[in-house]
Order: C-alpha cells, then sequence, then structure tokens
C-alpha cells in the first residue's frame, strides 16, 4: 500500500499550477544550457559547422547544470514538509492518526523525491541528444541519476530533519543552505588551512587518507569525481595525490573513487537524520522538551 501522507502530497502536488512552472524551468535552464553550448561549438569552429566529439563536454555542462539545480531546488521543496503543517496548523491532526512518525517523516521525504525524480526524468529528452551521438552510454547516464538522486536524498533528510526542528520554514530552509554550504565549501575550507598548518610544520601537504576524509562528504568533489571516471581523465586523483603518491591500492581506489565513497556517506546521513526526525517529531518526544522548557 502507498503510503498515506505520499499518495496525497503527490495529489497536492500535481494538482498545482507552480509544479509543472518550476518543471518548465528546470527543463528550459537544461535546453537552454545545450543550445548555447551547440552554438557557441558552431561558432568557434573553423567551417561554423559542429564537431560530435564535442558532446561528451555538453554532457559535462549539462550534468553540472542538472546537479546544481537539484541541490539548490531540494531544499525549497523539503524544507517545508513538516514546517508547512506547523503553520497550517495540521501537523497535530496528522499525528492523531494511525500513522507512525516514522510514516509521516518517510512520506515526505519521498514525496520530496518523487517530484525530484520527475524533474531528473523531464531531462531525459535533452540527454536524448548527446545519445544521438554516442557520447555516452546507457549505463553512465543510469550512474549519473542515481548518484543525483542520492544526493538529493541526502539533503531532502537533512532538510527534513530541520523542518521537524523549527516551526517556520523560512528557518528550516535557511538552516539547511547554511548546511549545504558547509558540505561544499566548508570541507574545501578546511582542506585549505590542513594544507597551510602541514606547510607549516615542515611537511610537503596532508597526508593522502585525511585529505580524502575531508572531501568525501563533499557533493561537488564527488561528482566532479564521478565524471572524472567516466571521461577516464583521471583529474581527481591526480589533484588529490599531488602532495602524498602514496602506493597504497585502498588510497589510490578511494581517490580514484570519491564518488562512491560519497554515497556511502549519503546512506549514512539520510538514514542517521530520517531517525532524529523520527524522534523529533514524536509527540511524546515534543511533550518532554517543552516540560524541560
Amino acid at each position: 500500500m502507498m503510503n498515506p501522507v505520499l499518495r496525497k502530497e503527490a495529489i497536492v502536488t500535481m494538482r498545482s499550477w507552480k509544479t509543472y512552472a518550476v518543471l518548465v524551468l528546470f527543463v528550459g535552464i537544461a535546453a537552454l544550457g545545450a543550445a548555447l553550448y551547440i552554438r557557441t561549438a558552431m561558432y568557434y569552429n573553423y567551417t561554423l559547422s559542429f564537431d560530435p566529439s564535442d558532446m561528451i563536454w555538453m554532457y559535462v555542462l549539462l550534468a553540472a547544470v542538472q546537479m546544481s539545480l537539484i541541490v539548490l531546488t531540494t531544499p525549497a521543496i523539503a524544507a517545508s514538509s513538516i514546517s508547512g503543517e506547523r503553520e497550517r496548523q495540521t501537523l497535530d491532526l496528522l499525528l492523531v492518526t494511525k500513522m507512525s512518525p516514522l510514516s509521516i517523516v518517510l512520506g515526505k521525504l519521498m514525496s520530496s523525491l518523487a517530484y525530484i525524480l520527475l524533474l531528473v526524468v523531464a531531462t531525459l529528452p535533452v540527454f536524448a541528444m548527446i545519445f544521438y551521438f554516442g557520447a555516452i552510454s546507457i549505463i553512465q547516464l543510469i550512474e549519473l541519476f542515481v548518484f543525483v538522486l542520492c544526493s538529493s536524498c541526502m539533503i531532502g533528510s537533512i532538510s527534513v530533519f530541520f523542518s521537524c526542528r523549527f516551526k517556520k520554514s523560512i528557518t528550516s530552509i535557511v538552516f539547511t543552505y547554511l548546511v549545504i554550504g558547509l558540505l561544499c565549501f566548508g570541507t574545501l575550507i578546511v582542506l585549505m588551512f590542513s594544507i597551510f598548518s602541514y606547510q607549516n610544520t615542515g611537511q610537503e601537504g596532508v597526508p593522502l587518507l585525511l585529505t580524502i576524509l575531508i572531501l568525501i562528504p563533499n557533493p561537488g568533489v564527488a561528482f566532479f569525481s564521478l565524471i572524472d571516471m567516466q571521461l577516464g581523465t583521471n583529474i581527481t586523483s591526480s589533484v588529490l595525490t599531488y602532495y602524498d603518491d602514496s602506493n597504497y591500492s585502498t588510497l589510490i581506489w578511494m581517490a580514484n573513487h570519491i564518488w562512491i565513497l560519497h554515497l556511502i556517506f549519503d546512506a549514512v546521513i539520510t538514514i542517521l537524520f530520517v531517525a532524529l526526525s523520527t524522534i523529533d517529531i514524536n509527540p511524546i518526544h515534543e511533550k518532554r522538551r517543552k516540560v524541560k522548557k
């Protein structure tokens, strides 16, 4: 049986004109990016023609645009899932039903992910242009979509947690974007400080294992690691091993497959924040929290 919250949210979402407006805007941005790339490639070609070998870089562009849009869109969709119920004063009615707090949290999370999945599937016609020229394989496209959906699941679970934690949707959205900023840019700042600290102590740079552990939570680095692996350029591993060219096969594999380690990180964070959201939304826990105050 379908989760009641998921069924209700799906009906409400598909009846809203905003859903289709965002869908058109999302696909429009992807199509515009593809059109601009083809136009630019033709303009800089000596014969003003299009080179089919350039389609692989169009795939990189579309993948980056899609990943960026998903990262920016997911908090806006999921961060108001529970707090929106509070603002409409319908959360108490939802809690007195036979549904468990876990079912409510999972229903809200799955409804957000279902909309993200709709956005991802809607871009398939744009990616179909790349298939026409044989730039990528279906396996590579599936890897990209799985990575994007797993990243959105992780961000969505964090968004739902803050939505359970705060009463206002705007507050939960702001905190979610702050966490995303820490994952994307905070890890890079920590790595830079680590490099400076190790160099000040007379060492060449940060050990490879520490570098990998710092960058695993970063969705941007993991995304480029996936693209790097699909293109076979090995840029990511070359940058990571610049200061530490360790010969350990395990570390080399980790440097070449940060995106796989990031997927494991996504799974752990998703389970953790779903559990925290379930505890936070539990009426007994909320009552105890009010008593302590």
